[in-house]
């Protein structure tokens, strides 16, 4: 049986076995004679067309729910990748080989199998309290193709049947669809409620309980966290509200997003939280075990520490309260290191969660109660830290052999020294606070008081003795000592290092603490800290300028929106313009048009985003233009706490810059905000680090301030001169004087003269060479050996 192929017009094609079973058919891109079936193949001698005989038999026209407006064509997609004809398939969203049933009036195309998805014809649809649109049941639904919304397993008609919405490409296993999903929850991994939310179709989110990832399915979201998500499946794994939370048996953690169980474990495994092997009585996570792709089976508890509470009050960081979390929920901290042992912390730790606050503390050195130490000459807290303990324990001796004291500049090797708790700033014991006074066994009558070593009568004594009066040796007249002036008794450092040591501990509570140098210290004990982190959390302002943004009106939105329109255009740099940076290299002796032309590129400025995303009756707000940061009141404005001093400095100079404007009070307030972070970016930057692109940004904000009739006129004068400032340097370093090209000049005529003596000087076999290379150069290695 012959038949007519569209695909291959010229020449018929007849029933048989495969020609040539190496060769793909067209349509489905599979070998022919792989799938069981004979091969249409072209009857003509010498052609190679061959087409499977079910791919044959499809029909050339469908009509699909997919794409109702107009039917779909049968035929070859025109998009080649490496001769390969690949289409996206505007059903499953997947990538294909072959042909496609395709509309070209609006070029959209599905695969082979979505072009015969149906819905049941007899069954009425069904509506979904959680979908807009009526559901209906689906048939032929090709598996591993659609994710059911709620489970996130693959979609098929047997044995479980689909529901579906066309429009949505959403679909629900029929057993899923009969689940009673909750719209909001509470959940004991997570602190605010979780509300039933649909995956935006642009994005993967991972749960924060399995650590998978998913896409287009319903989920658990929080709408003060943006980027906490949990699957349908790990939300409602939760305990009965009958089962005791404390049950010996089966816990709910705030550690871990799923209930764990107390198992009698038999191997070594490391336990999440302190990373020491686990043996016997172990709490253990169920969910997946028998899945190698979950992380779950990875998940381990000693019982003694998810005892551990979830938030503390720690000396070391007295301004927020820390809380126990796991870091591999936080791609940016995963790989910090511990603010006190400078370990990286991989797994669970203390972190502070406030805003821009990376502080994060080992479980272990949360156990640590050395109290650190407020000092006058350094704005971080200092700690007591034993060197020699970290170089046996940590093994970073060179490291630590390299720490230099940041007051006398030389090298730390004593076994005790005091180092920041947040950047890289360290001091020898002598030369950081010490206990002011002291007391000693062997001079029992007076306090000795921290004095500067030699002593004055030492000095007039003109000689270059220096003694200790408690062990009576000699000692190092260049350090410090502790002396009384009535009795003139000298205890140098050693005599009272265990002392001091015990001081700095706290073992005595609170001494008065100084230097030398005359700075003052502070220990922060353990009840210190509490009242200080009370104290922060009662004078914390109670909103941040995201807070703030997202309580606005739409008439505030829009006159926001509208001031960054007028004030913004895209820098597109015309071509009749002819600047660029090359350009401007070279006319350095036409610097006045350069100028010119540069200050036109200002002043068509660059794009300024808005905070707010969308506009609505609840307004998404951009928390990257609109941090959630604390902010205070400042006059009549409300600004961010950094930026506080610079709107404090503007008003105490200039006044009110914003008293003509007629915009709305929080408009202005957040104009303010950008200006004094403009000020604030072109205070931290010096002048040769600046770039074109942050002239632009600074340049395009004041502008944008000068139309919202800001009185901004100082700004702009200081900004012209660090433009001057940056034209100058940009053209300094091309040096094109007329000096540096006599130079070349010269140097080109002695290139010149060298050359020429080469020339008269060639040798007959240089010659050769060269004439050899003329005639060889455009010819293979080999071409002589067969024509000559």
């Amino acid at each position: 049986m012959e038949i007519k192929y569209f695909d291959h017009p010229h020449h018929l094609l007849s029933l048989s076995k495969p020609k040539y079973g190496s060769k793909d058919c067209p349509v489905c891109f599979k070998r022919l004679g792989s799938i069981g079936t004979q091969t249409y193949n072209c009857s003509a001698d010498g052609c190679r067309y061959g087409v499977h005989e079910s791919c044959a038999k499809l029909p050339q026209e469908v009509q699909s729910p997919f794409h109702p407006q107009h039917p779909l064509t049968l035929q070859r997609h025109r998009l080649y990748v490496d001769n390969y004809s690949f289409f996206l398939c505007g059903g499953c969203n997947k990538n294909f080989l072959g042909f496609a049933y395709r509309c070209d009036d609006c070029n959209f195309q599905l695969d082979r199998e979505c072009a015969f998805m149906r819905q049941e014809k007899e069954q009425l649809d069904k509506k979904h309290p959680n979908h807009n649109h009526p559901l209906a049941l689906f048939e032929k639904v090709p598996t591993e193709r659609y994710k059911c919304v709620v489970c996130g397993k693959a979609c098929c008609s047997d044995p479980d049947p689909t529901y579906g919405c066309w429009e949505c490409r959403l679909f629900i296993h029929g057993s899923c669809f009969e689940r009673k999903l909750p719209p909001e929850m509470h959940h004991f991994y997570h602190p605010h409620p979780l509300t039933l939310s649909a995956t935006p179709s642009h994005l993967h989110i991972t749960c924060e309980a399995c650590y998978q990832e998913f896409a287009w399915v319903w989920y658990y979201s929080c709408k003060h966290c943006q980027d906490f998500g949990m699957d349908i499946g790990c939300t409602l794994l939760v305990l009965p509200t009958s089962t005791s939370i404390k049950s010996e048996t089966q816990i709910q953690h705030f550690l871990h997003g799923h209930p764990l169980s107390l198992r009698n474990n038999q191997e070594v495994r490391p336990c999440r939280l302190c990373e020491k092997g686990c043996t016997g009585p172990t709490y253990v996570c169920d969910y997946g075990r028998d899945n190698n792709y979950r992380t779950c089976k990875y998940i381990y508890f000693h019982k003694s520490c998810l005892e551990l509470p979830q938030q503390i009050c720690h000396p070391f960081h007295p301004y927020h309260l820390l809380t126990l979390l796991d870091l591999s929920h936080y791609s940016s901290r995963r790989y910090r290191k511990c603010n006190a042992c400078r370990k990286h912390a991989f797994f669970i730790a203390y972190i502070c969660e406030s805003y821009n606050c990376d502080f994060i503390l080992h479980v272990e050195c949360s156990t640590v109660m050395i109290p650190p130490i407020t000092y006058q000459g350094h704005s971080h807290l200092l700690q007591l830290g034993e060197l020699q303990k970290f170089r046996d324990v940590d093994k970073i001796v060179i490291e630590i052999n390299l720490l230099k004291c940041s007051a006398c500049k030389s090298n730390i090797s004593e076994s005790y020294a005091f180092t920041c708790l947040y950047c890289d700033f360290n001091l020898h014991l002598h030369c950081g606070p010490l206990p002011y006074t002291i007391k000693h066994k062997d001079h029992i009558i007076h306090p000795l008081f921290l004095t500067n070593s030699p002593l004055q009568e030492e000095v007039e004594d003109e000689t270059d003795e220096f003694y200790c009066h408690a062990c009576e040796e000699e000692r190092d007249p260049l350090l410090p000592v502790y002396y009384c002036a009535e009795c003139q008794f000298v205890a140098e450092f050693k005599c009272v290092f265990s002392q001091l040591i015990l001081l700095l501990k706290g073992e005595y509570e609170d001494v008065e603490l100084r230097t030398t140098a005359g700075h003052s210290g502070k220990l922060i004990l353990k009840n210190t800290a509490k009242d200080m982190v009370q104290e922060k959390e009662q004078a914390k302002t109670a909103l941040t300028l995201y807070d703030i943004l997202k309580s606005w009106s739409i008439d505030e939105i829009e006159q926001l929106n509208s001031v960054l329109r007028a004030g913004e255009r895209t820098m597109v740099i015309a071509k009749e313009d002819g600047y660029d940076e090359d350009w401007a290299r070279e006319t350095f002796l036409f610097f006045d048009k350069t100028y010119t032309r540069f200050m036109k590129v200002l002043d068509r400025g660059t794009k300024v985003p808005t905070p707010f995303k969308s506009v609505g009756e609840f307004p998404e707000v951009s928390s990257e233009w609109a941090p959630k940061e604390e902010v205070v009141s400042v006059g009549d404005y409300i600004v961010t706490l950094k930026l506080a001093p610079i709107l404090k400095h503007l008003l105490s100079k200039h006044k009110d810059i914003s008293a003509t404007s007629v915009l709305r009070p929080r408009v202005k307030m957040y104009l303010s905000n950008m200006l004094c972070e403009c000020i604030y970016s072109m205070i931290n930057t010096k002048v040769v680090d600046i770039t074109e692109s942050l002239l632009l940004n600074w340049w395009t904000c004041l502008k944008i301030l000068q139309l919202a009739e800001f009185k901004i006129q100082f700004a702009f004068d200081h900004l012209k001169r660090v433009v001057h400032a940056y034209l100058g340097l940009h053209f300094g370093k091309e040096d094109i004087t007329l000096e540096k090209i006599d130079r070349d000049i010269q140097a080109l005529k002695d290139k010149r003269k060298c050359i020429i003596a080469a020339e008269s000087t060639k040798s007959s076999l240089i010659k050769e060479c060269l004439r050899e290379a003329s005639i060889l150069k455009n010819v293979s290695a080999g071409t002589f050996f067969l024509y000559r």
